[in-house]
């Protein structure tokens, strides 16, 4: 199950979250050595805020993380307009209808190969699944070489927004990628997904005094 995360219910999965940062800190930091702030074993930057969606496959809603993402709006400020707005050739796209995805963050212990790449349709999937539920119908995002063209594969529509920064395995490029139901019954075929991988909860009713 992929539960959706929004400021309407993020009370909810607090532990869920909490785990997921605390994952983000073991893959990103510990793992791939990215320079990036951390607090108390966490990864959490200026970008989680309340306008994000999470999008975290776990076992429970308490925990059991496979891999999680992070939804952003574009009209107000993300990673593409601050952090990487020279890998694009004209400004990004953006407006309430174009999310950024970002933080494509797999369990620490994911293997390499076929179930990182099934890991991938399934998160792809979830994120199309929620851009409809939400009115989205466009998503940006960076990828690194070795991440760019299994989108691609998936069964994702993207057009790439400028040449990339970067040489071989170290280069990152930015893309825009279509939501649409054709899209996403593409992606779901091509990794055998028979049904909605994505679960909406909303916040729990407020407690009698």
């Amino acid at each position: 199950m992929i539960y959706i995360v929004s400021a309407e219910n993020r009370r909810r999965f607090y532990h869920l979250l909490t785990e997921m940062h605390r994952q983000r800190k073991q893959v990103f930091i510990d793992q791939l050595k990215w320079r990036l702030d951390e607090s108390a074993g966490l990864e959490i930057d200026a970008y989680d805020s309340e306008d994000a969606i999470y999008l975290i496959e776990a076992a429970t809603p308490r925990g059991g993380i496979s891999v999680s993402a992070r939804l952003l709006p574009t009209d107000r400020p993300h990673l593409l307009s601050e952090q990487f707005r020279d890998l694009c050739e004209a400004p990004p796209p953006s407006g309430p209808t174009v999310w950024e995805a970002t933080r494509f963050c797999p369990a620490p212990d994911t293997a390499s190969g076929a179930p990182r790449r099934l890991m991938l349709g399934r998160i792809i999937a979830g994120i199309m699944e929620t851009a409809l539920l939400f009115g989205i119908d466009e998503v940006t995002y960076v990828a690194s070489a070795a991440l760019a063209p299994m989108a691609e594969e998936a069964g994702w529509q993207v057009r790439a927004l400028g040449a990339g920064r970067g040489k071989g395995r170290d280069k990152i490029q930015a893309f825009a990628a279509a939501i649409d139901a054709d899209g996403l019954r593409r992606v779901r075929q091509n990794f055998n997904i028979s049904a909605p991988l994505t679960r909406f909860a909303p916040a729990e009713p407020a407690r009698a005094a």
